[in-house]
């Protein structure tokens, strides 16, 4: 069970790096196409070059990691199909009245979607949000690409401007949602420089504000191209938005190698704080529970409470509810003697026994963040805890049964923490 949900976790950063690559590559052979002129048969073999890549890959998730990909793959082969009659329409036959498979395309995603949703329903299966918005923009997209289509054929006499309003509109809410973030962004970095959020949020939240600017700005500047250069055949920018594309790429994809367990962490972290539809059901059914006021780190794997706070917070079996601006843990700070710090060998294996201290206790690798109750041992980061109760209930330490635990951060004030949130464990 550990191992899958590893991989499922994996499997979905790797399908935001592979979308978003392809989304530019498309972007960056066609700017190219505009500045060098290229052939339209060397640009199309392109295209389907990045399209057996796509293959390659989701077929690799689907084999090896079960993934569920059957929609993307059918998605590729008909935008693979598509290239090929607009190669036909634009080199050899422009009479080619490539509009009608625009048309058979729509109708199609119209069926697919209308099955999908007939299907849930009669298994008694509720159709989420998030799946009818993804739903709604294939739609729209099938839409452009009809729009485009009709352009080439000049079946409509529309300028590009006008042709591209779907994806403007798109766009726009795109950057809407991106500046949004941005905001959130901001506080997240002066948080982290009062030491009031952990380093995961920080490099988590930047990483993701930078692949969302790959589905905001950049799409718009890219169209912005386009119709400057199909109108007035110049545009003095091409080869700027070409270059910034490929250092772009290549800075996300060196910060995913680089940071990988942090953004991993970070999405993590997002999931569990969005709650799902089954979550939304059993929210109603919350617990009253006392949250501690205030403990003491005696070491790095312990903890000793002071006392209670007088009120009473209510928090939910299925998601955790955030506690702002809780009274702080105060960490216990170890004391050598001066006679054994002389020499450089203790101050280096001082110096290795602090960095061990301040990482999980488990995997070694980010910053603990969860105190156990009632044992109150701690030293353990959350995705860890995750795993471990996946496998069983009790103490990794102590193997006292774990009821519940609190998520914690650091404070602005120096070996002090905030209480985030506290999760009751079933």
């Amino acid at each position: 069970m550990r191992d899958e949900n590893s991989n499922n976790v994996n499997i979905k950063i790797w399908q935001l790096m592979f979308l978003q690559q392809i989304s530019q590559s498309y972007q960056i052979i066609y700017l190219s196409y505009l500045i060098w002129k290229f052939d339209p048969l060397y640009l199309m073999s392109q295209y389907w070059l990045l399209d057996i890549i796509m293959l390659t890959a989701l077929g690799l998730l689907k084999i090896k990691y079960k993934a569920i990909v059957h929609n993307l793959i059918m998605d590729t082969l008909i935008g693979s199909v598509l290239k090929l009659l607009l190669l036909i329409n634009v080199k050899y036959y422009q009479q080619f009245q490539i509009q009608y498979f625009s048309y058979a395309i729509m109708a199609y995603y119209f069926i697919r979607v209308l099955v999908q949703n007939i299907r849930k329903i009669s298994n008694n299966q509720q159709i989420t949000q998030y799946s009818f918005i993804i739903q709604g923009i294939k739609l729209l997209f099938v839409l452009q690409i009809m729009l485009i289509t009709m352009k080439q054929t000049k079946t409509i006499n529309w300028n590009w401007y006008s042709v591209f309003s779907i994806s403007w509109g798109l766009l726009i809410l795109s950057f809407i949602v991106y500046f949004v973030f941005l905001l959130s962004i901001g506080e997240t970095i002066v948080d982290y420089i009062k030491n009031r959020t952990t380093k995961t949020q920080l490099i988590g939240g930047l990483w993701l504000s930078l692949y969302l600017n790959s589905f905001s700005i950049f799409p718009m500047w890219f169209l912005l191209e386009v119709s400057w250069h199909e109108e007035t055949n110049y545009s003095n920018t091409v080869s700027t938005l070409f270059l910034v594309l490929i250092v772009y790429n290549g800075l996300i994809l060196l910060g995913l190698i680089l940071f990988f367990s942090y953004i991993k962490l970070y999405i993590i972290e997002m999931r569990q704080n969005t709650p799902n539809q089954k979550n939304q059901t059993v929210q109603k059914q919350s617990i009253k529970v006392n949250i501690p006021y205030k403990i003491i780190q005696i070491s790095s794997t312990y903890f000793d409470i002071i006392n209670y706070q007088k009120n009473i917070i209510t928090v939910n079996h299925s998601n955790q509810s955030v506690i702002h601006q809780k009274n702080k843990l105060k960490a216990f700070e170890f004391v050598g003697k001066t006679e054994q710090l002389q020499s450089p060998a203790a101050d280096r294996e001082l110096e290795l026994i602090k960095q061990n201290e301040e990482k999980c206790q488990i995997c070694f690798d980010v910053e603990p963040n969860i105190v156990l109750l009632p044992c109150q041992h701690g030293g353990i980061c959350e995705e860890c805890i995750i795993k471990w109760l996946e496998k069983q209930k009790n103490c990794y330490i102590c193997r006292e049964k774990i009821e519940k635990y609190l998520r914690i951060a650091k404070s602005n004030e120096e070996g002090k923490f905030t209480i985030r949130d506290i999760t009751i464990c079933d």
